[in-house]
């Protein structure tokens, strides 16, 4: 697909963990055009994340595929998560930029354990409803600062996985050796064989949404960062960019020159 993907065959159904951000939407998308809406099945998970607006957009996301989709709340997540992580709403931390966050090996966005556990719920519902693939947005760009985003962690996961003697599952991230531009690329693909803007119901913003950023992305946080430069990496008119972040022209001027912006 693009040249940039290949999904393997399956005759089952497949399960996706869809969050709403770029990554799982984009991935939705495509697991749609080589499966078929009847056998994709999304699940997202209500953790009280800050940017609980992303939840909204899988819902969109959902109604427009015309999948299956259940959202399913972690509240002891958000409980465990609260006095550690930036990412949980209420939390007496905020956000980072992305350079405050340079050199972290460990942002303070990162939810602990969060991508296992939701690798762990989604193999659950696949294997009690007869799918032995499920899928994961993982990126590449993402393991600066989060070790459950790694190549290496969709293997450990996996080894786990084949441990079930009757029933194993296959654990799946496409875009775990891609960036933002080879996935913002692929949306382009996918916009045009689905007849409409794939990225319009996205969010990835930490920072979460609201008159602050004039209800756009803010564009300095450290996902909106990496978001921001893989859309002028992929070459989108600076118009769109302008119109999905809270940022001036002077923002993508820089990335334009190659500079770093974080």
């Amino acid at each position: 697909m693009n040249g940039l993907l290949e999904l393997p065959f399956t005759n089952n159904n497949v399960c996706i963990a869809l969050s709403g951000g770029l990554d799982s939407t984009v991935l939705v998308h495509a697991l749609v055009k080589e499966y078929g809406n009847h056998r994709v099945k999304a699940l997202s998970f209500d953790f009280g994340q800050r940017h609980s607006i992303e939840l909204d957009m899988a819902k969109k996301t959902s109604e427009l595929l015309g999948i299956e989709h259940s959202v399913y709340k972690l509240d002891y997540l958000k409980e465990i998560a609260m006095e550690t992580s930036a990412l949980i709403e209420g939390s007496k931390l905020k956000p980072k930029t992305a350079e405050e966050n340079a050199g972290d090996p460990q942002v303070n966005t990162y939810v602990p354990f969060r991508n296992l556990q939701f690798a762990a719920i989604t193999a659950a519902y696949a294997e009690a409803k007869g799918s032995n693939i499920i899928f994961q947005g993982l990126n590449a760009v993402d393991e600066y600062g989060y070790w459950d985003t790694s190549l290496e962690f969709t293997k450990r996961v996996n080894a786990i996985l084949e441990l079930n003697r009757q029933n194993q599952v296959k654990f799946i991230a496409p875009f775990v050796e891609l960036y933002k531009d080879d996935e913002l690329q692929l949306a382009k693909s996918l916009s045009k064989h689905f007849g409409y803007d794939i990225l319009e119901h996205t969010w990835s913003c930490y920072n979460g949404y609201g008159e602050e950023h004039n209800f756009k992305e803010c564009g300095v946080c450290n996902t909106c960062t990496e978001k921001l430069t893989g859309y002028v990496q992929a070459g989108y008119d600076d118009e769109v960019i302008l119109n999905k972040f809270n940022v001036d022209q002077s923002a993508i001027d820089v990335t334009k020159a190659g500079l770093k912006i974080y």
